[in-house]
Parts: C-alpha cells; structure tokens; sequence
C-alpha cells in the first residue's frame, strides 16, 4: 500500500539508532510488525487470563485432601 505521511524526523532518528534497517520503509515495516507481534501476545494474555478466571470459579468449592506444596513435595521426594 502507498501512502504518503507526515513523520516526527526526531523520532525517526532516535528509531533508526535501535534498528538494522537501512531505510524509513524498513523501519516502518519492523515497527508495525513488532506492534501487531505486541498487542497479538497482549490478546493471547488476556484470553489466557480469562479462561483462568472461568476454571477458578468452576473450581472456587473444591476442596483438595492435600495441599498444592504437600503433593509438588511428595512428587519430588519419588524422583
């Protein structure tokens, strides 16, 4: 896609000193790959933080015969 944009020349040197690309272009392309790479993991995160909360309201009432430490300890001592 061609556009034509209107960039802060500050920044873009400043952005320049942390990348290998040789041109504004190249640093435009990593920069919205590195954003859709960002905010992707930030919606994997979140998705992965709300079935946690549904399995930690499905499992609010049961109650375990040993605590969490008390089976990770006997898991270790049979190895």
């Amino acid at each position: 896609m061609r556009t034509n944009i209107v960039l802060n020349d500050d920044l873009m040197q400043e952005a320049m000193r942390f990348t290998s690309a040789k041109s504004k272009r190249a640093l435009i392309e990593e920069a919205l790959r590195t954003f859709v790479e960002v905010k992707a993991a930030e919606q994997q995160r979140e998705t992965y933080q709300q079935r946690l909360r549904r399995l930690d309201a499905k499992l609010q009432n049961l109650q375990l015969k040993q605590s969490p430490a008390e089976i990770l300890r006997e898991d270790r001592d049979r190895r």
